[in-house]
């Protein structure tokens, strides 16, 4: 019974198919049709690129020393490194440096007083 059974699935299924096929593809532009069968064909040739990749892979995968194969145990986080806060002024005054004296900016910056700027655009309060 289920030989007889799939001996009748099969050819119905690929009539069905065949039929549908045909009912859409009469109705379909010519362009949308060659989308259709773009994309068809490009998954077609893909599949057998994806199976040999995997094929590869595994035969890779199976020739790989136990020992030096990578293992999937999760491992615990590498350790961050210490934080280190260095306070220069101390540091200066530890080598006898004087920080009291640091260099004036340019004359440039300091025209105007050191205030910034803003310009509001299409604001006139504000100019």
């Amino acid at each position: 019974m289920r030989c007889a059974l799939k001996k009748l699935i099969v050819p119905l299924s690929l009539g069905f198919g065949m039929m549908l096929a045909l009912a859409i593809g009469q109705r379909m532009s010519t362009d949308a049709l060659a989308i259709v069968v773009g994309v068809a064909v490009g998954v077609a040739a893909s599949v057998p690129t994806s199976l040999l990749l995997v094929a590869l892979l595994r035969r890779e995968h199976s020739r790989m020393d136990p020992y030096t194969r990578p293992s999937v145990t999760t491992q615990p986080p590498p350790q961050l490194p210490p934080i280190m806060m260095i306070d220069a002024n101390a540091l200066a005054h530890q080598y006898g440096y004087d920080l009291s004296h640091r260099p004036e900016p340019p004359p440039t910056i300091l025209a105007d007083g050191g205030q910034p700027h803003l310009r509001v655009v299409g604001n006139e309060e504000w100019s």
